[in-house]
């Protein structure tokens, strides 16, 4: 196995580990994205405790509703050094790239719900506090 499949298979049992531990904790099977091509729900967790299931199952986003429109929810936590958004209406762009530091600018974005994991998401909810319609949300 190359190194690149080895950290594959490492982040598939991470995620794959999350799952497992989300829904032995009361979590429902309909709040993740289990591929279309597993039928059998629990022949999929039977593969995934055995180690056998190399898809990622990871978590659906929450949404939230914002001036009437519904659009992915914001982040609440961020692991260190990750790369992130700030929903930004102000700007043109509707958003700012910006690396986790730990520090209080990333705490208050966090405390005022605009940080996002994807631009498109950070630009969805910009547009529906500006009370533009976001489009349809993933």
């Amino acid at each position: 196995m190359s190194v690149s499949q080895a950290q594959c298979a490492s982040t598939n049992f991470h995620l794959n580990a999350e799952f497992l531990i989300a829904i032995a904790n009361g979590a429902r099977v309909e709040d993740f994205n289990i591929p279309e091509n597993a039928s059998d729900v629990n022949g999929v967790l039977i593969d995934i405790l055995k180690g056998k299931y190399e898809v990622k199952v990871t978590r659906k986003p929450l949404k939230r509703m914002v001036n009437g429109f519904w659009v992915n929810a914001p982040e609440t936590v961020l692991p260190l050094k990750e790369k992130y958004y700030v929903s930004r209406p102000d700007l043109p762009k509707k958003f700012i790239e910006t690396k986790n530091c730990n520090e209080f600018t990333d705490k208050h974005y966090l405390s005022m719900g605009l940080v996002f994991l994807t631009p498109e998401d950070a630009i969805a909810n910009a547009n529906a506090m500006c009370l533009i319609d976001p489009g349809p949300v993933p």
